[in-house]
């Protein structure tokens, strides 16, 4: 159940009349980036190949190539996948110490849902640290992108 104090909510009592006591899951970490584009599309000018191969996990680097071969420009995609690897690894609280680039990426889902991707040993440290769902949202607006990840515990 939920009490409300002090402009808060907390495990008790009823709000408005209703009883909410769903468990909730525990919040293993919340990572966050937000990225300028323009300042991505200055590094993605100067060495695109080798940028996108250090950048990508290999299912980011296939849509990569859809964009290219459709004629579209790849730096937004781009600045949504560095996004996502810098917030995952704010979320998991270890920054990139042993973890490369290529092995955390993005996928859209079946429903346009974006969806994170590993490497077999990022899911390994995943698993060893008890981290079970994890949640990625992407927004962008002119020339900024924000991520929000958030790893929940098994």
């Amino acid at each position: 159940m939920i009490r409300r104090r002090s402009g808060a909510y907390s495990a008790g009592s009823r709000v408005a009349g209703v009883v909410a006591s769903a468990p909730a899951a525990a919040l293993y970490g919340v990572g966050v980036d937000l990225l300028q584009i323009s300042r991505l599309a200055d590094v993605q000018a100067r060495h695109p190949e080798r940028f996108a191969r250090r950048l990508l996990h290999p299912l980011e680097m296939q849509r990569l190539e859809s964009l290219r071969e459709a004629q579209r420009d790849p730096v937004n995609f781009l600045a949504k996948c560095f996004a996502v690897k810098e917030a995952f690894v704010k979320a998991l609280g270890t920054g990139f110490r042993g973890i490369a680039h290529d092995e955390v990426g993005w996928v859209r889902g079946a429903l346009g849902k974006p969806e994170l991707v590993f490497s077999p040993k990022v899911e390994a440290v995943l698993r060893a640290r008890g981290i079970g769902a994890r949640h990625v949202s992407i927004t962008d607006e002119i020339d900024f992108v924000c991520v929000v990840v958030t790893l929940e515990r098994c």
